[in-house]
């Protein structure tokens, strides 16, 4: 699992993006039209903030965002009852909060 750059998020986010307009993108996650296109193009670095609030958005994990593949632990299916459900939920936000630290930390 590589972490992707600036850039390779940023022209992740827009692969992702599709045809939607990049301002409903930057209403969307409350950032200005011109920061988040030089965000896109690899200019300026995503804060965390900004990768989960667009992740949200696009309806991705953070993950995806920033890694060019998913390790196997990270890899979500259907689970088959509630309680199986929720444990695989606390283990994403668990993961994404874990994400977020080390994100900070670089």
């Amino acid at each position: 699992m590589r972490i992707r750059s600036d850039k390779e998020v940023g022209a992740r986010i827009a692969a992702l993006l599709g045809d939607r307009p990049q301002k409903e993108l930057a209403d969307a996650v409350a950032m200005q039209p011109s920061v988040l296109s030089r965000a896109l193009a690899g200019g300026r670095a995503f804060n965390m903030s900004e990768l989960i609030d667009i992740a949200d958005y696009l309806g991705v994990r953070v993950e995806e965002l920033l890694f060019d593949e998913q390790a196997a632990f990270v890899k979500r299916g259907v689970a088959e009852d509630a309680a199986t459900s929720a444990a695989v939920d606390r283990c994403s936000r668990l993961i994404d909060a874990m994400l977020h630290i080390e994100a900070v930390g670089r």
